[in-house]
This record gives C-alpha cells, sequence and structure tokens, in this order.
C-alpha cells in the first residue's frame, strides 16, 4: 500500500468524542450549577475550543407540560421544548475556551458568575431564571473531522416556591400543618 493511503487511513479514523453526564439537569433559583461535559480526542489539548451555547426552550417544560400541543407533540415523539427552528428562540454563546486559557464570556454573560472548569464543565453560579433552557458542549478538535461535536443538557430552573422545597419534598415536621394546596379551600 502507498504512503497516502496510510496517511489517509490515519486521518480517517480520527474523531471526536462529546458526552455529558446529565441530560436535564434542575437548579433552584440564585443556587449554583454544574453542567457536566468532556470529550476524548486526537487533537492537541492546546487546540481544543469549548463552546457553551444557549438556546431557550421552544415550548416551557413546566408552564407548557400540560397543554394540548405540548401534550401532542409527546404523543408523537417529539420534544416540544426542543424542537424547533433557532429562529424562533432566544439563542447565544454563554462561554468559549481555547485549551486551558480563561474562558471568555458571551456578552449576555460578562457580568455573571460563569467559568468552563476541567475540561470542558459549565459553572453557573447565581442562577437566574433566564438561565431556563437547552445549553449546548460544542467541541472543535482539528483535525478530528468525524463524531458528534456537541451534546445538549436541559437546564430547568424552578423559581416558584423556593423556600417550600424542603416542606414539598419531606412533608411537614411535628406539630405543622401541610401548607394550602392551589385552588383548594
Amino acid at each position: 500500500a502507498s504512503p497516502e493511503f496510510f496517511a489517509w487511513t490515519a486521518r480517517g479514523c480520527l474523531s471526536l468524542l462529546v458526552t455529558v453526564q446529565d441530560t436535564e439537569r434542575y437548579a433552584m433559583l440564585f443556587a449554583s450549577v454544574v453542567l457536566k461535559c468532556d470529550y476524548t480526542t486526537s487533537a492537541q489539548l492546546q487546540d481544543v475550543v469549548v463552546t457553551w451555547r444557549f438556546k431557550s426552550f421552544c415550548k416551557d417544560p413546566i408552564f407548557d407540560y400540560y397543554s394540548a400541543s405540548y401534550q401532542a407533540a409527546l404523543a408523537l415523539g417529539q420534544d416540544p421544548s426542543n424542537d424547533c427552528n433557532d429562529g424562533q428562540r432566544e439563542v447565544r454563546v454563554v462561554a468559549q475556551r481555547r485549551g486551558q486559557n480563561e474562558p471568555v464570556l458571551g456578552g449576555e454573560y460578562r457580568q455573571r458568575k460563569i467559568t468552563i472548569q476541567n475540561r470542558a464543565d459549565l459553572v453557573i453560579n447565581e442562577v437566574m431564571w433566564w438561565d431556563h433552557g437547552v445549553y449546548y458542549c460544542t467541541i472543535e478538535a482539528p483535525g478530528d473531522t468525524s463524531g458528534d461535536p456537541d451534546k445538549e443538557v436541559k437546564l430547568t430552573v424552578l423559581r416558584e416556591y423556593p423556600l417550600l422545597l424542603p416542606l414539598l419534598l419531606c412533608g411537614p415536621g411535628p406539630g405543622q400543618t401541610p401548607p394550602p394546596r392551589e385552588g383548594s379551600g
């Protein structure tokens, strides 16, 4: 076989693999959250670019969940929270980092406590209600021409009754009465 064949075969085997620990995360308003992302590549780590992008939900998975259109989409095997064109929702870059350099935050995030740690984990301190959406961890690795360069994580920000959450999860303590439910009484 010719040297060109081996060079082509070696290049053809280069592949990028991006993984996320959780595809869905929940965070309380003002809490901190880490969206874990990792990757394997044959590229030099100093050449790898990690980009986290935010896309708002198409239909809100909390407030729209019981709507007829949301349920119809689910019945068809679709994801109504994420199945729409980017032109129908807000899309922005959260942070980007090349190699082990300091991450550069997108314009809307420059005053926020956000960083990329480890190889590709996005850390959001003091989660705000507008952080509610889909986050894409995208890896650019020079020379790796095959594979899936991005994975998504849905972040649902729980902003309703944050002080009642322990009570809702655990129930009332001894001698306490449960809070009234909406629509009762």
